[in-house]
Formats: structure tokens, C-alpha cells, sequence
């Protein structure tokens, strides 16, 4: 039996970091308090510890003695800001002045004999994938032989820019508690922050406090732009006066960096006399940090949009803008320009058949896919126009934005353009703006980059 207790009390006093989600956090508050109750309950049955940290923390006696004052004004007030020692934050204890209760620190904290000593900070040191944060636990003082388990409480605080100032620092937190006098921060410390370290050794006698904080610390590698946002969605909101109103919606990305603002681009794509795609009059508006979406107005019907988001971080005076998130998107999609249901054609008679790929062209390092299709109506009602939709399926390469474009052509061929290496695509044709229902689909993969160096004779660059 009592190998089966040392073994649990070896696991939950092994060193450990605070996670994102508060792994500390019944600590957070009087934390040197807590763990000196816990010490003392620590061979108590499961059933009755949680009774007993609380009677302990009830009846809390601080180590220490309280100052004494002459001071007329406090003997004579009558004032009682405490009533028991476990009201007073830290080290310090509810002293009693004439009349008057107040928390004041003990006198005699650091050279009364039985309670662990003051550690000593080192400066942390960074290594490859950690941050290496050490301390002494008093070696030579006499005061550090004290009975019993002695458990570190290891406590950060930060700011965020390129230069130090302790004046902009934050509150303290607590991030481990450990047996050791040492813990490897992994993941935990974010570039582009100060941070300073104290620790505290509590044991079940009580504790002296916080050792002096560490020099200030800092990652070598500083913070990276902020990614793009994710997810890009548009949705239609209303036609009125022969314009088109939609909303752009996008999901904050994680970043080193908060957010200070997004600015949002969109532009009307025509064809050029080359056959690409030009835009006509780019447009731009910033949205607030808080705000992940915008309604865009004043659009042409009956015509295909680009929209992009880009994400602006500030650090120190400058600022880091992210890539920008792209996504197209066609009016004749709205919902307020298709027929009604009645009106539609059944679409036993709008069905596209056999669409296949015809070849891959590559112009100046783009790709572009040429597919062909035959309707399956009858001659007499074979539709004027064609509706092509294609979006990215999924990609080799995990980075790649997904993709979601339209066209319209008269034709029953078309050249899929800004396709990306090694990534597939479902492909629709339809007789209609309909693409709830689609008339076809085909999955179109996109080979490797390494595939067209094969092919072509031109020198090109894979990115990886």
C-alpha cells in the first residue's frame, strides 16, 4: 500500500507548464496559499482533502512577526481590514494595531529558521525548441533544511513590442509547479514579448515569497506577418437598382500578433484583349479588428468579382500585413437573380454530358486546364450559354488557399485558369446559374510542378 502512495504522489508533483487553458488557474488567485495547503493535506484520503484544504485555508496562520506601531492615529481609528491571516495576499499577515487589523509583511520573513529559502533567479537561456528557466534553491543557507516536500512556483509576466519597458509590463501568472529547480518552456513563450520570471519555494511550514524577478528575456526569432484569414465565405444580400449587394465573411486567423485591423480589396475581373483576366477599378475598405465581415455594395450584375482580406498587425511604430485570402465570386449567382422554381426548365433537359479534359497549357508559370463537354438537350433547345464553376477539392501541398471561381462562356469549351501544382478541383457545368443542383461534375487534378518540368522545355521554379 504504501508503494502505491509514493507513486501517486510522484506524478502529481512531477514538473508541469500551464497550458492555454488555465491549467492553474484555481492558483491564479493566492497561489502560495493553495500550495502550502496542499503540502499539508497531502497524505489525507481522497475523500476528505477536499475538507481539508479547506479548514486549512480557514484557519491559516502565516509564518512571521507582525510590526509594531506607535502611531496614535491607528491605535485610536478602529479600523479592521482583515479579520485572519488567509485575507492578506502573499507573505503577508493580518496584524493587529491597538483596535485596528491591517495586512502588513512580518518583520523576521527571511531569518526565522524552518521555512525554505529565497531562491535566486538565473538569466533564461533559449535553446533549439525551448526556453530553459532555472533558480537556486539555497545551498549554504540555513534556513533551507526544513522537513518535508518543498514545492517552486514559477511565475511570469510580459509585454508585447521591440524594446523593453518594465512600466508596460503585465500581471503576473502563474506557469509551473515543480519539485525541481528548473523547467523547459516549450511553446509557451511567444515571439515578440519581454518576459520576466520570479519563483517562490512553499513548503507545509509556510514560505518567505517571490525571489527577485530574472533579467528581462526576449525570443531571438521575432514575430512573423500575420497569417491571412481563413475561410472565406460570400454570401448574397440583396438586388435593388440594378446593383448587386453581397457579404464578405472570414474567420481571424492564429497569429504571433493581435489583430489591429483588416483590409478588405474587391475589384471587377473582365477579359482582356489577351484572353486574361483584368480587374477594373480596385476598391478598398478597413474593418475593424473585431468585425469579420463587411457588406460590399454598388456591384455589377452578371459579372464575376475578385475579393481579397488581409490582415494588419501592428508591432512597435511598424506594421506586418499577412498575404492577402482571395476568393471569387459571380453575381449571377444571387440569389434574387435566378427565375423562380416554376419558371426553371426540368432539369431532365439541361443535363451536360460527357465533360473530359482536352490538355494542360503552361504560359509563364501558370497552368491552365482546356476541358470540352456536350449538352444533352436537343438541338432546338440547346442552352445559349454555360454556366462553369470549379473550387479546390483538396491539395498535396497543405498551405494552398482553397479556391471557389465561375465563368460563363457560349462555348462548350473552356480553359480553367488559376489552377495550382498538384491540387484537384470539382468542375460543374451548367445550363444554369443553378449550383445548388449542379447538371455535371468531374474532379480535375492538377499534376506536380516537377511534372511540367518534365514536360516543357522552359526552366521552372517549384516552390515547396
Amino acid at each position: 500500500m504504501k508503494s502505491i502512495i509514493l507513486v501517486l504522489i510522484a506524478i502529481s508533483f512531477a514538473p508541469a507548464v500551464i497550458s492555454k487553458g488555465g491549467r492553474y488557474s484555481r492558483l491564479q488567485t493566492d497561489p502560495l496559499s493553495k500550495t502550502r495547503c496542499d503540502l499539508i493535506c497531502l497524505d489525507a484520503s481522497k475523500e476528505t482533502k477536499t475538507k481539508c484544504r479547506a479548514e486549512c485555508r480557514a484557519r491559516e496562520q502565516k509564518p512571521g512577526t507582525c510590526p509594531k506601531s506607535d502611531n496614535p492615529r491607528w491605535l485610536a481609528a478602529c479600523l479592521e481590514a482583515c479579520n485572519q491571516d488567509s485575507q492578506c495576499p502573499g507573505t503577508q499577515r493580518c496584524c493587529k494595531i491597538g483596535c485596528s487589523a491591517a495586512c502588513n509583511e512580518p518583520l523576521d520573513l527571511h531569518t526565522i529558521p524552518g521555512l525554505p529559502a529565497l531562491p535566486r533567479m538565473e538569466e533564461a537561456k533559449e535553446r533549439r525548441r525551448s526556453v530553459l528557466v532555472k533558480w537556486s534553491d539555497g545551498v549554504g543557507d540555513a534556513a533551507r533544511a526544513v522537513p518535508g516536500r518543498v514545492l517552486y512556483l514559477l511565475e511570469e509576466q510580459h509585454h508585447l513590442g521591440p524594446k523593453y519597458e518594465e512600466a508596460r509590463l503585465g500581471d503576473w501568472n502563474l506557469i509551473s509547479r515543480t519539485n525541481k529547480t528548473k523547467v523547459s518552456l516549450r511553446n509557451l513563450l511567444k515571439p515578440g514579448r519581454w518576459y520576466r520570471f520570479r519563483v517562490a519555494a512553499v513548503s507545509a511550514t509556510g514560505t518567505r515569497g517571490f525571489s527577485e524577478p530574472s533579467p528581462p528575456f526576449t525570443p531571438r526569432k521575432g514575430p512573423r506577418p500575420p497569417p491571412a484569414p481563413k475561410k472565406l465565405k460570400v454570401k448574397p444580400v440583396r438586388s435593388q437598382n440594378g446593383t448587386v449587394t453581397v457579404r464578405l465573411e472570414w474567420k481571424e486567423p492564429r497569429s504571433d500578433l493581435p489583430v489591429m485591423k483588416y483590409k478588405v480589396f474587391w475589384s471587377r475581373r473582365v477579359r482582356g484583349l489577351g484572353g486574361e483576366l483584368d480587374s477594373v477599378l480596385v476598391n478598398h475598405q478597413t474593418v475593424p479588428k473585431d468585425q469579420h465581415s463587411v457588406d460590399i455594395g454598388d456591384l455589377q450584375p452578371n459579372s464575376l468579382y475578385f475579393l481579397q482580406v488581409q490582415t494588419i498587425s501592428l508591432f512597435g511604430l511598424g506594421k506586418l500585413r499577412s498575404e492577402k485570402a482571395a476568393i471569387f465570386y459571380n453575381t449571377t449567382n444571387s440569389v434574387e437573380d435566378r427565375p423562380p422554381e416554376s419558371l426553371q426548365k426540368r432539369k431532365d433537359d439541361k443535363k451536360i454530358r460527357a465533360i473530359r479534359l482536352n490538355r494542360f497549357l503552361w504560359e509563364d508559370h501558370k497552368v491552365k486546364a482546356r476541358i470540352t463537354w456536350q449538352p444533352g438537350a436537343s438541338k432546338d433547345k440547346q442552352p445559349k450559354r454555360f454556366y462553369i464553376h470549379w473550387r479546390t477539392f483538396k491539395c498535396h501541398h497543405p498551405i494552398k488557399e482553397d479556391k471557389t471561381l465561375s465563368a460563363i462562356t457560349e462555348q462548350t469549351s473552356f480553359e480553367l485558369y488559376e489552377l495550382d501544382y498538384h491540387c484537384s478541383y470539382k468542375v460543374n457545368v451548367n445550363a444554369s446559374g443553378d449550383t445548388i443542383a449542379p447538371d455535371s461534375e468531374y474532379i480535375l487534378t492538377v499534376p506536380s510542378c516537377e511534372y511540367f518540368q518534365r514536360k516543357i522545355n522552359a526552366t521552372i521554379h517549384c516552390k515547396t
